[in-house]
């Protein structure tokens, strides 16, 4: 055991008390991570965890920093994100800001170890979005992480990061609902920060915060319109190496969603080019052929390859691959060009767990190689 570690769980067993110290044991079991990521939140609940004098919070964080000081930054990224939702489902309860810059940092910092530039970026600047908020428009350098790895590690000037921290609080207080999530202000912030390129370490990787998606969910029932274009630049940006914009107007066109892909790709993004454009449709019927044709048309106006439907009910057809379904592969067989189709149904398993990457692969080989879809052809298996 490291002389870190030794310190860490001095103040772990000085801090922890009752059923949290018996969780203790966990640290040496190993799965114990994983117990612990399941065990801390059913212990510790969101009022519990803001009671300074219980300082919970803090005892949170060191089970966390007792695995990320292993190297074990995988078993840490669990831990440390049930933080962040705990602090979350405070919100959600008092409808009130706390400062969530912690965990983000560490997320930040346990991406960082495992060589993932990207994505420790883009977690240090949901950390800043947090201190900022924190600091009411008189950010605090000194007391900020945020600022330290952002400006020291990152390269951000201090002109850059002081002007980003005021615009932060500035989107916050223009919608204090939505500004309680760090992720609804991020994408707001634009691009001009995301320099890193995507290694190849989280090529494939897809992190997404749960309770904002259920959120922008709940949005689309209630003001429809442009949630699910809010929805959809959320999926795309949080892609490692995808820059994401809203709301992009040609000369003549407006594109709901427009992406750019960056990075060194070996595998089938590399058929697809680096831009690609979103269609948002949530109706209350699927999708029909005449909306695949229009997409159709401007992403060969724009000279792109690749495109995404999002309509909430899908397409027609697609039971027997008829209609607008089989439109999507006439398309791709006379044009080259590849529109995948994004539902509420796939939506649904991304909050249960599944890679929106791997998911766009898939979908990408059943429009290449005219495969059945893998829903209709595990039914038919059993």
């Amino acid at each position: 055991m490291t002389p870190q570690q030794n310190i860490i769980l001095d103040e772990l067993k000085q801090k922890a008390k009752g059923k949290v110290a018996a969780l203790l044991g966990r640290l040496t079991k190993m799965e114990g991570a994983a117990e612990l990521a399941t065990e801390l939140p059913k212990l510790i609940g969101p009022t519990a965890l803001l009671d300074n004098k219980k300082d919970l919070q803090r005892v949170w964080e060191l089970f966390g920093l007792y695995f990320l000081n292993q190297g074990r930054v995988h078993e840490a990224i669990p831990v440390f994100y049930e933080l962040y939702y705990r602090l979350l489902d405070y919100q959600e309860k008092h409808h009130c800001h706390v400062p969530k810059g912690t965990s983000l940092f560490w997320l930040s910092r346990c991406h960082s170890l495992a060589q993932r530039p990207v994505l420790a970026k883009r977690y240090m600047m949901l950390a800043l979005c947090e201190d900022s908020i924190r600091d009411k428009g008189n950010f605090r350098a000194h007391l900020s992480g945020a600022y330290q790895q952002l400006v020291w590690s990152f390269g951000l000037s201090h002109n850059e990061l002081i002007n980003y921290a005021d615009h932060i609080w500035g989107l916050y207080k223009r919608n204090r609902v939505m500004g309680l999530f760090p992720e609804w202000i991020l994408q707001q912030l634009g691009d001009a920060w995301m320099i890193e390129q995507r290694s190849l370490a989280e090529s494939f990787l897809y992190f997404l915060n749960i309770r904002y998606v259920r959120v922008l969910q709940t949005r689309l029932k209630s003001q429809p319109g442009r949630s699910l274009e809010w929805l959809a630049h959320y999926l795309l940006s949080t892609i490692p190496g995808c820059r994401a914009k809203m709301n992009v107007r040609s000369q003549s066109t407006q594109y709901d969603v427009v992406g750019a892909l960056e990075g060194q790709d070996v595998d089938f993004r590399s058929d697809l080019g680096r831009y690609l454009i979103c269609e948002c449709k949530d109706w209350s019927k699927p999708a029909d052929f005449t909306t695949l044709a229009k997409l159709a048309r401007v992403l060969e106006s724009a000279k792109c390859k690749f495109g995404l439907l999002f309509s909430k009910l899908g397409i027609t057809g697609e039971a027997h691959t008829t209609a607008a379904t089989r439109e999507l592969l006439k398309v791709f067989q006379d044009r080259g060009i590849v529109i995948i189709v994004v539902s509420s149904q796939d939506i649904e398993k991304l909050v249960s767990g599944d890679n929106f990457i791997t998911m766009l692969r898939d979908k990408y080989e059943e429009i290449r190689l005219d495969l059945p879809k893998r829903s209709v052809a595990h039914a038919k298996s059993n």
